[in-house]
């Protein structure tokens, strides 16, 4: 019987991970709504902390096209996807799109910033200190992606691979009114 709970247990944690990396497996793209169906906005008085500027406040960022990676500085996942995440912004820059990185919690600044070394990343960073991002927005799954439209409405991403930027990159051309 307690082997039982453990698998189910083992599952209900990291099934959805594993999930993902099956062959064909389709990443999950999901428009943020809360137990009614209403769509749940972005909160941009959240505090997080910049890195580079701490002062900047997130609430710049509102009423415009944002892109959100959502990442832990240690997780080969986040590394691995981060550069892609990165081009893409680079790519949208010029036509609207807005990119940042937000950090989990429980990391030292100096994790992130060699992070940002690494990738020689060009995106500001800010950490959610207080955790009050991940309570809100996240699934506890690193990395993940949000698309915030100008109203505020999320759309979170689960992949960070070459599929899950396709699925993306569509919703982005169709935020940013670009036809292909």
């Amino acid at each position: 019987m307690r082997t039982i709970f453990l698998f189910l247990a083992f599952f209900c944690v990291f099934g959805n991970a594993f999930a993902q990396m099956l062959p064909g497996a389709k990443p999950e793209v999901a428009p943020m709504a809360d137990s009614t169906g209403k769509p749940i906005l972005m909160d941009f008085s959240i505090k997080l902390t910049g890195i580079k500027d701490a002062n900047m406040p997130y609430s710049v960022f509102s009423s415009r096209p944002l892109m959100v990676y959502y990442y832990s500085p240690h997780c080969p996942h986040c590394q691995k996807g981060y550069p892609g995440v990165q081009q893409l912004a680079r790519e949208y820059e010029q036509k609207g799109l807005t990119a940042i990185t937000i950090s989990v919690g429980n990391v030292n600044r100096r994790d992130i910033l060699m992070f940002m070394e690494q990738h020689n990343a060009s995106l500001p960073f800010f950490q959610d200190a207080e955790q009050e991002f991940g309570k809100k927005y996240g699934d506890g799954y690193v990395p993940r992606l949000y698309l915030v439209s100008p109203d505020g409405k999320v759309t979170r991403y689960t992949s960070t691979d070459s599929d899950g930027l396709k699925d993306l990159r569509v919703d982005i051309d169709k935020l940013l009114g670009i036809k292909k």
